[in-house]
């Protein structure tokens, strides 16, 4: 082909191409129905091209694009502004709940037993009318500050006696039975006037004591 053919087939594919341009630009439908520019390859095949859905049909033998249904453009949905959290308020500073102060217990004391105080003639020991005669008594003398220690009273002829209640064999304590100390640990018995041993394993006599009775009250010389 001559080289003055060859200018005027591309001066025509030139002209041809700007006056389709100018018609799409004119009629932008015709654009849409010229079809996607991907070759048809199955049918079924389906792209969207220009906004729309394109199907690839048979149409007289020959795979087309069919165009389908205008494909919805998404809109942006606007961001949600953030929810300002609420700030929290300021928690209440709990008052100071005032601690009750606990009452002083009052301390409870036993109240010793009122006794006259000593005398020259010994620690009180009870009031006279409180061994008769013939018995034989017990009792705890406040013979010094918090000492109360245990001696055996009895009354014979009017006189008043006073022994230990410490046995002399193993240093239990006596108990009085009628008118006689007995030691239930090894079972000595003592006279309850002179503390004189009188049967079972003690051989002393339980120590004496002097005692005084005057105006009506008992008094020992522990």
């Amino acid at each position: 082909m001559s080289s003055w053919i060859q200018k005027v087939v591309r001066r025509r594919e030139v002209v041809g191409g700007l006056g389709l341009s100018a018609l799409f630009l004119l009629f932008p439908s015709l654009a849409v129905a010229a079809g996607p520019t991907l070759k048809a390859a199955k049918v079924g095949q389906k792209v969207v091209w220009r906004g729309y859905v394109y199907t690839v049909v048979k149409s007289k033998g020959k795979l087309v694009w069919k165009q389908g249904a205008k494909v919805a453009t998404a809109t942006a949905s606007a961001s949600a502004k953030p929810t300002a959290s609420a700030t929290p308020s300021a928690s209440a500073t709990p008052s100071a709940t005032a601690t009750p102060t606990p009452s002083a217990t009052p301390t409870q004391t036993s109240t010793p037993i009122q006794t006259p105080p000593a005398t020259p003639d010994g620690a009180f020991v009870a009031n006279s009318s409180e061994i008769k005669e013939g018995q034989v008594k017990i009792i705890e003398v406040n013979t010094a500050k918090n000492q109360y220690p245990s001696f055996s009273f009895s009354r014979l002829n009017g006189k008043i006696y006073a022994v230990s209640i410490i046995c002399t064999h193993a240093g239990c304590k006596v108990v009085a039975e009628k008118t006689e100390l007995v030691c239930n640990c090894h079972m000595s018995y003592f006279s309850p006037y002179d503390g004189a041993a009188q049967s079972g394993p003690a051989r002393l006599p339980l120590t004496r004591y002097e005692v005084t009775e005057k105006d009506g009250k008992i008094y020992i010389k522990p």
